[in-house]
């Protein structure tokens, strides 16, 4: 694991012990799409009860884009699910959390996030690069491309091509940090978790 993310999962493991969560990577590995359930939420303004709902958990650095992971996995995504989002500052070790927001994330709005008619292209982009240096040329302009396609100036969300000379291709999805608060967040209602 490498070390720049064992802080992520250090406050991952804080916040399924506090409170009580099912800690589903234990149970499916690392690379689960959930990292938790939550067998009791709050959704706050509802005050609405909800049970067994799969939890995300992100550690971001304070004033950070929100890396959401494969854009794939999400834009197929049909479940309800709590996104928590914690940023922190100062040094990893320390872990420092200077802002938390639970978000319960509803399937049909967050679809809407990812409409998209061109994921074949997406795909067929990663399938026809290669890691080699030869390629970084061809990389670049297919990044242009589908940042073209995806239209992230009108989008929440946006693309985070991923590439290195080893092994990596993928297409993560990340949420700016001043999207996540001025769009992100007006569309979901605020939720806690029930011990």
């Amino acid at each position: 694991m490498a070390a720049r993310q064992q802080h992520g999962f250090d406050n991952e493991k804080n916040i399924i012990s506090s409170n009580n969560l099912i800690d589903v990577g234990e149970i499916e590995g690392y690379t689960s799409k959930w990292d938790a359930r939550a067998p009791k939420a709050n959704i706050l303004e509802l005050n609405k009860i909800v049970e067994n709902v799969p939890t995300q958990i992100k550690t971001i650095r304070h004033g950070g884009s929100v890396d959401m992971g494969d854009v794939f996995r999400h834009a197929e995504n049909t479940e309800n699910f709590i996104l928590q989002i914690d940023f922190y500052e100062g040094q990893k070790k320390d872990l420092n959390i200077v802002e938390s927001h639970k978000i319960y994330v509803v399937a049909d709005k967050w679809s809407e996030l990812f409409e998209f008619e061109d994921y074949g292209f997406l795909k067929e982009c990663l399938k026809e690069i290669t890691n080699e240096y030869s390629d970084d040329s061809k990389w670049k302009e297919m990044m242009a491309e589908m940042h073209n396609r995806w239209g992230k100036d009108r989008r929440v969300i946006h693309l985070a091509p991923k590439r290195d000379h080893k092994n990596q291709k993928r297409i993560q999805c990340t949420i700016p940090n001043v999207k996540f608060y001025e769009k992100f967040l007006p569309l979901f209602n605020r939720v806690e978790y029930v011990k």
